[in-house]
């Protein structure tokens, strides 16, 4: 077994550095972006191109030693957050290891988030830097954040990585000009400066130290900095380790996950370290999927449930036998696991995809199942040295029995410090001591263990229906709508009732929209026969999409923000969405029969319920519609 895979008390650049294998004539990373061809015909397939530029080992470890030497003469310093607003590109991995080299700190936000966002977030961790991608819609942005302030840019293309005669002819093919702004630095230029620091001193290790700030999904709240160790970071890999799963030398692993969110970057670390090939793509489209994997055949491919559902819907699939691991990460695996297990079988793969749990606050990965330990329909077991318990929510009362939910509880090397800022309060709800001395991570999840020690997620408490005072998880609900064949997507939420308390709310997204009718009669008589009556949802909503939180999480809040809105009777349907706004979080699209003269009274009503359920954190911009929405809603008389 390698020792220095186990030791995981070093930095995270001394890890990389002590596992990488510089001796392999091979590329590190392979970086890859869609160029668009020509619409394939009666297709709803992309039809691309993916240009390729390959970095072996050993340029990897130059470039992050030049870009070590650039941030010293840009003024970065030991300690200093540099707040990182990118995409996957090999320039965030540089930077990544660079700071971590000179024991400066990555800050790390998601691009698509607000001016205001993205100024809170510099505010919160005092961050004088910014890495950002030069990209105009994220400049725009980034400037009115930065605005009043002297902080200073460094900004990189997605196609810096590639030879300077491929810019010359993507320039001439499509024009791009961003603006250059204020204390804005180019990649090239930064680099460049670089070279008057002739050595960089490699910051020693300190066991427990801040390696990185990674904000959360903000699923049901407003995104928090989680403060990372370069223990956390490295202990995944050992853990995996452990477990023996070890990616192999030279083979190619496709990572459709951005390293910006903590799967993703955990995952890179982990195939670097690993000296595995490293497939990054730019764009998080599940629709490339299938064209990355046609072309390049990689062994292993971590990806989302809607990156499987593009490939199950694919035709252009027909050999994955070169698959030795396929890792699905996200809301939504139980939709797909038989369909995508079914599409390996017919196209030769000898795997069964795997999935598991995890969240930024414990590491990315806790639970997970394993090629050799697996079982369907359960998020598996505790990986390596994470130890998992159930006890009864709100208490430390361990649950032993097999098959009782209860709250999920985890502890490990993975855990991490708590949140930053002013965040002391949450931090204390989450990350609790318990009475074996161990702190464990709370993370508001319902799970049961079977006798086997396998584990099954059984939705948020936060979203357990309180119905006259009895409360219920909604997972049987949308396990029963997402049996029928073309139900894509599910999400049960509790919906505010002045008589009940709450009931249930069904949003629905169907694979095929013809006889949509038809399918919601079937889906309901489903729903008959496996849930009991009191548990069915009273309203059914068939629509186009689950809104989902800027960082690409279902927004639980938003749908029973939603659902409050189609409460007074003059309100036939109402849609929200995020806000392009900066003043404001959502439009709230609100539907109607006739014109509506007191629209004060409504959405005063709105905003005082969706206050009282602590569903509303923000801002709402409300718009009137007289007609009907395009969605298909039916209630249920009860």
């Amino acid at each position: 077994m390698n020792e220095k895979l186990l030791n995981i008390e070093k930095t995270k650049y001394r890890y990389f550095m002590d596992n990488i294998d510089l001796s392999a004539k091979r590329a590190a990373i392979i970086y890859t972006i869609p160029v668009d061809k020509e619409p394939l015909p009666d297709s709803d397939e992309l039809n691309r191109d993916y240009p390729t530029v390959e970095i072996s080992n050993k340029k990897l470890v130059e470039m992050i030693d030049k870009t070590a030497k650039a941030l010293i003469a840009f003024g970065v310093k030991k300690d200093d957050v540099v707040t990182i607003c990118q995409t996957n590109t090999p320039e965030i991995l540089y930077m990544d290891y660079a700071l971590n080299k000179i024991g400066a700190i990555a800050n790390y936000i998601y691009p698509n988030v607000t001016a205001d966002e993205m100024r809170y977030y510099l505010d919160e961790m005092n961050s004088k830097y910014m890495f950002i991608l030069d990209d105009a819609p994220i400049k725009e942005n980034v400037k009115k954040a930065v605005e009043g302030t002297d902080i200073k840019l460094i900004s990189s293309s997605v196609i810096e990585s590639f030879p300077k005669i491929f810019k010359i002819v993507a320039a001439k093919k499509a024009p791009v000009n961003t603006e250059t702004l204020k204390n804005e630095m180019k990649w090239a230029e930064f680099i460049k400066n670089g070279k008057s620091v002739k050595m960089v001193d490699e910051a020693p290790y300190s066991p427990d130290a801040t390696c990185s700030y990674v904000h959360t999904s903000g699923t049901s709240s407003t995104p928090k900095a989680v403060i990372e160790t370069n223990e956390n970071v490295n202990s995944v890999i050992k853990n995996y380790k452990l477990d023996n799963l070890v990616l192999g030398l030279n083979k190619k692993a496709l990572n459709t996950i951005p390293v910006f969110v903590e799967f993703g970057k955990v995952i890179s670390h982990m195939t670097l370290c690993f000296s595995s090939c490293l497939i990054l793509i730019p764009e998080m489209n599940p629709k490339n999927i299938v064209s990355l994997l046609n072309k390049f055949h990689p062994e292993y491919f971590e990806a989302t449930p809607s990156h499987g559902l593009s490939m199950i819907k694919s035709n252009q699939i027909t050999d994955l036998s070169y698959l030795d691991l396929a890792c699905f990460g996200g809301d939504g695996f139980d939709a797909i696991e038989t369909s995508i297990n079914e599409l390996f079988k017919k196209t030769g793969a000898h795997i069964t995809a795997i999935n598991g749990y995890g969240s930024t606050e414990i590491s990315a990965v806790a639970i997970t199942n394993l090629p050799d330990r697996h079982k369907v329909g359960s998020i598996g077991k505790p990986l390596g040295e994470t130890k998992a318990i159930i006890v009864e929510p709100g208490t430390f009362n361990i649950i032993d029995e097999p098959d009782v939910i209860g709250e999920l509880c985890l502890t490990g090397p993975g855990v991490t410090k708590g949140y930053a800022g002013n965040s002391k309060d949450e931090t204390d709800k989450v990350f609790i001591r318990h009475p074996d001395g161990l702190i464990y991570v709370h993370m508001g999840d319902l799970a049961r263990r079977d006798k086997d020690g396998f584990y099954y997620y059984e939705g948020r408490i936060k979203n357990v229906i309180a119905r006259k005072s009895f409360k219920f998880a909604p997972k049987e609900i949308e396990d029963a709508i997402m049996s029928h064949p073309k139900s894509a997507q599910c999400v049960v939420v509790g919906k505010y009732d002045s008589e009940e308390g709450q009931v249930p709310s069904a949003h629905i997204v169907l694979s095929d929209n013809t006889n949509r009718e038809t399918t919601l009669n079937e889906i309901i008589d489903i729903v008959n026969r496996k849930v009991q009556e009191f548990h069915r949802p009273t309203v059914y909503k068939i629509k186009s999409e689950i809104i989902r939180t800027r960082n690409n999480k279902t927004n639980i809040n938003a749908l029973k923000i939603e659902d409050i809105a189609t409460i007074p009777s003059e309100i036939t349907d109402a849609e929200i969405t995020l806000s392009d706004d900066k003043d404001y979080d959502y439009e709230l699209k609100l539907f109607s029969d006739s014109e509506i003269e007191d629209k004060t009274s409504i959405t005063a009503f709105i905003e005082s319920v969706a206050k009282n359920e602590k569903v509303l954190n923000g801002k709402i911009r409300y718009s009137f519609t007289v007609g009907k929405s395009d969605r298909l809603i039916k209630e249920i008389i009860v």
